[in-house]
């Protein structure tokens, strides 16, 4: 049986109440208690923050594909005018997503939604077909009209309407048996039809242990110096406040001294207001009753733990959830003797009349007085709390699925394009206002994402910088290798699709031009020009490229993606900018900082080593980022084999010559950009004392000239040796850095700190032993394949050169031959398997 579960009441300010926590709850409890039954839940797109806690709740429960979200015109707000003509559309569009996910039956956590947001719940059209089952709450605002609905004409003409929208479900999942009876006897819902399956809480609550300094510091806080009686809630009429204070007033002098009455919970000011004056006026003083404003969840229960006794006073309620969690933490508990609130406390002589102030303070009295009841109580509470759990309630409901599923005859499932037709049908012949053109934008936007059919998955891949320009550095050459294998061989079920964003504007583009030019084999022949993405629940988007100010500003865009179902990852290539911030331009370390915190906002970070994968860990323990579930980090290997990474050709005028200098004695070869971080410093002055000494040998460094190094180049352009021992070869093509490879004699890798160290790879693939600094990540690289230096003088690079020259004499240097290493094809599989394990 496929169950289809709105979650639209876990979604709206409802989600701040009691109603989102019982949706969200019972779903969860539905999930865990399916069987063999397949579960989906529907989400609207118009709550996009809601969207990412929600999946995180059911994240391992059920597969994530199975969390759908459907996207409507907006605003729809039923209680506010100009609404009608979008929010009949967006009825249709409701109808027709959950028709295509072809349930046997849908459950509609919170029908009375969208009078002042964007929600959409009805029983109509498409979902009429559909067994459609419907929690019930209360009927608190029908039963009490002249309180709830007569002042208020508008929401009036909204929640009778929503009344018979209810009557067209074939269920009704009542919370509490009062409930269930309220559907059947003031509206006639066919009583075997309701079902109680009544309500739970959360696992949170329970006994507080708190520490002497951890009690102290809560009463400090909300000024409780004494004993308590606690009341946590609404605050509206039916919650009965004012009679509930005026029976506290009426205890004698001498019992209310040595307690405070406490209202927990925020609640509107002027109620406040009103509650102090009425209080005043029945001479309690200002310290004897406390409102404590908004409360967290675990203040809720150290207060529950802490007080005397907890009152719940109301006189109508659909089940009474905090009556329930105080018996949870262990509170001794007194209520009202009507609706729903005795069978949730489920003992008579905890029981009062709630119009009845005498009767109220009477049993306010016995429980502050009488140790032995109020111990009785608290007994009885933690054996009727048992009898309440979110795994009993979900099983119930699973029972009135399959009832209501045996009970109804089988709809005929349609296929989308039918569906789609009459949808577009039915949104033409809405007749009560006309569209505007934003209006009908916002449908074909709508109906473009809900609808799409597609063949393959897609793995997006961000290019942003190598769409723009190609800078040739250590990164883009791993994003043009990468981005080639994955053109031509896509992870098993997707397409590859290069993507790119820019500053102007928030979403990403189809690199389509770019791919025509570069890489024409894999072109769309059918849509050449740079269109927005389109993307859908499954696909996946790899951030590739390292363009921190675009990542920054897309922030929005990535968790657009992350609502639609898109697993998001970036590759991360290091932390150096925020390790080693005195090696980098002064805003470069901030600006790593606020990449790196907005890329651990997704899914997961693909790491280039494990060193920089433990240094990401390590980072985010230090600096930790906000997220509903944990962050997926794992790492690979890059390639190394030129040939597959579109290498660059072209050769100077001068090569020949530089070629030859090269064999004329040893030469050492650094690879890399000239910037401080790289050790070329130490390097040139390492060599400067070999020279000195009369050692025969080149130096060779390949890379174009960086950051905060003008000395070092003037060092380098004014050496008297240059040309000679000394050459300096920038911004050279990969057939070039071949050729000095192959006529060199040794790799000197100074660098502080790398993500990888790529020349480690390239110089084991042509045989040439490697001389390299003493860190974590060229120890994980080259393993025991290389000579390795310690510390940062010029002599400590120095010695170790010339120890590498006499174990070269006798045979006895380490060789490169037996590194490990892989080519671009095989790092893109690596990435690919990672990419598809989490998806």
């Amino acid at each position: 049986m496929r169950i289809v579960l709105d979650l639209q009441g876990a979604q709206t300010e409802s989600r701040f109440r009691g109603i989102g926590r019982y949706s969200l709850s019972l779903a969860l409890g539905i999930a865990r208690n399916r069987g063999e039954h397949e579960i989906f839940i529907l989400l609207n797109g118009q709550f996009p923050d809601a969207i990412e806690p929600i999946r995180a709740a059911f994240d391992g429960l059920i597969p994530q594909d199975n969390i759908r979200v459907w996207y409507g015109p907006a605003p729809v707000a039923e209680c506010l005018p100009g609404n009608d003509w979008r929010r009949q559309a967006a009825e249709y569009i409701r109808e027709a997503y959950i028709a295509t996910l072809q349930p046997d039956v849908v459950h509609i956590s919170s029908l009375f939604e969208g009078t002042a947001d964007n929600a959409v719940t009805t029983i109509s059209g498409y979902t009429k077909e559909i067994p459609t089952l419907v929690t019930l709450y209360d009927l608190i605002p029908l039963m009490n009209a002249k309180d709830y609905l007569d002042p208020h004409p508008v929401f009036k003409k909204y929640y009778l309407n929503k009344i018979e929208s209810l009557k067209n479900a074939q269920g009704w999942l009542g919370i509490s048996e009062s409930a269930s009876q309220e559907g059947v006897n003031i509206i006639g819902l066919p009583a075997e039809r309701v079902t109680n399956i009544s309500t739970a809480a959360d696992s949170i609550f329970v006994p507080a242990n708190l520490t002497a300094e951890e009690e102290f510091l809560l009463r400090e806080k909300f000024a409780v110096q004494s004993p308590f009686v606690l009341y946590t809630g609404g605050a509206d009429a039916r919650k009965n406040l004012e009679r509930m204070i005026q029976a506290y007033a009426q205890l004698p002098e001498a019992l209310r001294s040595e307690h405070q009455l406490v209202l927990a919970g925020k609640m509107p000011t002027q109620i406040i207001a009103g509650l102090k004056a009425h209080a005043s006026s029945l001479g309690l003083q200002e310290a004897e009753i406390v409102f404590t404003g908004y409360i967290t969840d675990k203040e809720l229960i150290e207060l529950y733990s802490l007080c005397k006794t907890f009152i719940f006073p109301s006189w109508h309620e659909g089940f009474g959830l905090p009556a329930l969690e105080a018996m949870c933490c262990g509170a001794s508990v007194i209520g009202s003797n009507t609706s729903s609130v005795p069978e949730v406390i489920g003992c008579p002589e905890a029981l009062f009349d709630p119009l009845d102030v005498a009767d109220i303070k009477s049993k306010l009295h016995i429980v502050l007085t009488d140790e032995d009841f109020r111990k009785k109580l608290i007994a009885h509470g933690k054996k009727q709390s048992k009898k309440f759990s979110w795994d009993r309630s979900a099983k119930l409901a699973l029972q009135a699925f399959e009832q209501a599923v045996k009970s109804d005859s089988v709809s005929v499932a349609r296929g989308t394009a039918e569906i789609v037709s009459t949808l577009q049908t039915s949104i033409a012949s809405i007749g009560d206002a006309l569209p505007t053109y934003e209006d009908i934008k916002q449908c074909a936007s709508a109906l473009a994402k809900n609808f799409e059919i597609k063949v393959s998955k897609r793995l997006f891949i961000d290019i942003s910088q190598l769409v723009h320009i190609d800078s040739k550095s250590g990164i883009q050459r791993v994003v043009r290798s990468i981005l080639k294998e994955l053109l031509e061989s896509p992870p098993e079920g997707f397409i590859s699709e290069p993507v790119y964003a820019t500053m102007d504007s928030l979403g990403y583009r189809y690199a389509r031009e770019f791919i025509a030019k570069y890489f024409p084999e894999h072109a769309n022949t059918e849509e050449i020009k740079d269109s927005a993405i389109e993307y859908s629940n499954g696909d996946i988007f790899l951030g590739l490229d390292l363009q921190h100010h675009v990542v920054i500003r897309q922030q929005a865009a990535h968790q657009a993606m992350r609502n639609a179902g898109v697993k998001v990852f970036f590759v991360v290539y290091d932390l150096l900018p925020v390790l080693m911030p005195e090696v980098f331009r002064d805003f470069i370390g901030d600006l790593h900082k606020d990449w790196l915190a907005a890329i651990s906002r997704n899914d997961g970070l693909l790491c280039i080593s494990q060193a920089v994968a433990d240094d990401m860990r390590h980072w985010l323990e230090k600096n930790p980022v906000e997220r509903y579930c944990p962050l997926h980090i794992d790492w690979f290997h890059l390639g190394a084999d030129v040939e597959n990474s579109i290498p660059t050709k072209g050769l100077p005028d001068d090569a020949a010559e530089v070629l030859a200098k090269l064999k004329e004695c040893p030469t050492f070869l650094s690879v890399g950009t000239i910037e401080p971080r790289k050790g070329h410093d130490q390097t040139l002055k390492a060599f400067d004392l070999l020279w000195q000494e009369g050692v025969e040998a080149n130096l060779v460094l390949v890379g174009q000239a960086g950051w905060n190094v003008d000395e070092l180049i003037h060092d380098i352009t004014h050496h008297k040796l240059l040309g000679k021992r000394l050459f300096w070869l920038k911004g050279i093509s990969d057939e070039y850095l071949e050729k000095i490879y192959q006529n060199a004699t040794c790799l000197v890798f100074s660098s502080k700190g790398e993500g990888f160290g790529l020349p480690l790879i390239e110089a084991a693939q042509f045989g040439l032993p490697i001389i390299a600094r003493d860190i974590p990540v060229f120890r994980e690289i080259a393993e025991a394949n290389a000579h390795y230096f310690k510390g940062s003088k010029a002599e400590d690079l120095s010695k170790e050169v010339k120890a590498w020259l006499d174990l070269r004499k006798s045979g006895l240097h380490p060789s490169s031959s037996n590194m490990k290493w892989l080519t671009w094809k095989q790092s893109a599989e690596q990435i690919k398997a990672r990419l598809t394990a989490t998806a």
